[in-house]
């Protein structure tokens, strides 16, 4: 890379997708190869003298998103896995994304400040994934960014953050555009939907010749299916039942459900274990067919649709239930996206797909922007040299 190209370049390039089950980002900075950011979704708010108090002896030996809060103002918010450990706070499934956006964002550039050494004060270029039903708020999301990271108070001190460029994109955006780009001129001739199922949402895009509606959003993620079972069930933790859930798949058995039990008493814990397999079993049952019916009464009509992208790990856990209720459809798992191995250190699997096909996009994005710009610098000196000559 060439010293005007380097410096048109902004020095960290973070896409973030702010999922109910977790914040996933990819993060590159200028001239390295792509990372992954993985942070847990809570956020409380909490006194400045608090937060010094929990993390001002760990700061040398926790990774710092473990470790994040961030300050904006008077008003100071733990992030991540500090707000889940050290205030138990709740993932705050109910509160529109972009209302706690604004302080994910900021603790995941302050662990990207720290994970690479960058200065208190650097260029970020920015994109966002955020439900269709929420996409219509981006708007009021970049004004709130661009004040709050020109100064910002950190575990490390104050950071002073440029941010370069900004988009927003709903959910599945970044598995539309690969997919899409990787169809060709084809896509543009096709009717496609967009199906994302996470923790929290379920959104449908439909595409029509290439252009996108707003799209719908409701509120049957996979934390509807937990929710389901909590209701048949006693003392358990939504977090852990939820990973326990996902493990067993489609064929619940006991041994999935063992650690969620704490009960001395081996035939009590059996029974109680076995409750839980069929409070899974029926709540399963239950969550599949509020899903379909929703989708199949959003969706185009089958014989209008060339094909439905499903996305999110719901759809990995719904599988045999959304191939029989679409039996006529074609339907593409993940948009045939292919995450690199070696990037999914935390073992995302498919909930990593779209952000990082989104961070494709915005990195290519940056490097036109880059490249332009520096075209543009080096006219202005040639013309600069010239007009001295002469």
């Amino acid at each position: 890379m060439s010293r005007l190209s380097k410096k048109a370049y902004p020095r960290a390039t973070l896409t973030l997708d702010f999922g109910g089950s977790g914040t996933k980002g990819i993060v590159q900075i200028q001239g390295s190869t792509p990372h992954v950011l993985y942070m847990e979704p809570e956020v409380i708010e909490v006194p400045r003298t608090s937060l010094i108090s929990k993390t001002q002896n760990n700061l040398c030996n926790a990774y710092p998103e473990n470790a994040a809060w961030v300050g904006v103002g008077e008003q100071y918010r733990a992030v991540g896995y500090l707000a889940q450990t050290a205030y138990v706070a709740s993932s705050f499934l109910r509160p529109r994304k972009y209302e706690l956006a604004v302080y994910k964002t900021l603790a995941a550039v302050w662990v990207v400040k720290q994970k690479y050494k960058l200065p208190a004060a650097f260029d970020l270029s920015l994109a966002l994934l955020l439900p269709p039903g929420e996409f219509e708020d981006s708007y009021l999301l970049e004004p709130m960014l661009k004040e709050a990271l020109l100064g910002f108070d950190t575990p490390a001190g104050e950071l002073r953050v440029n941010l370069t460029s900004y988009e927003c994109f709903p959910e599945g955006g970044g598995i539309y555009m690969m997919y899409c780009k990787n169809k060709g001129e084809s896509a543009k001739r096709w009717t496609i939907a967009i199906v994302q199922v996470g923790y929290r949402n379920a959104s449908v895009l439909v595409s029509r010749r290439g252009v996108l509606d707003k799209g719908k959003t409701t509120n049957l993620g996979m934390a509807r299916m937990v929710d389901l079972v909590m209701e048949r069930t006693s003392g358990l933790l939504p977090n852990a039942l939820a990973v326990a859930i996902a493990s067993s798949n489609s064929d619940p058995k006991p041994h999935h459900f063992m650690g969620l039990v704490a009960i001395a008493d081996a035939e009590q814990r059996m029974a109680q274990v076995q409750k839980i397999v069929v409070a899974v079993q029926s709540a399963r049952t239950e969550y599949a067919i509020a899903l379909t019916s929703w989708l199949q009464e959003v969706l185009p009509a089958e014989n209008e649709l060339s094909g439905v992208i499903l996305c999110g790990g719901t759809t990995d856990y719904l599988k045999n239930e959304l191939l029989a209720a679409f039996q006529s459809t074609t339907l593409v798992w993940h948009g045939e996206v292919q995450v690199p191995p070696e990037l999914d250190k935390y073992d995302l699997g498919s909930r990593l797909a779209d952000v990082y096909a989104l961070s494709e996009y915005h990195a290519a994005s940056v490097k036109a922007r880059a490249k332009a710009a520096a075209k543009q610098l080096t006219d202005s000196v040639g013309k600069e040299v010239v007009g001295h000559r002469g």
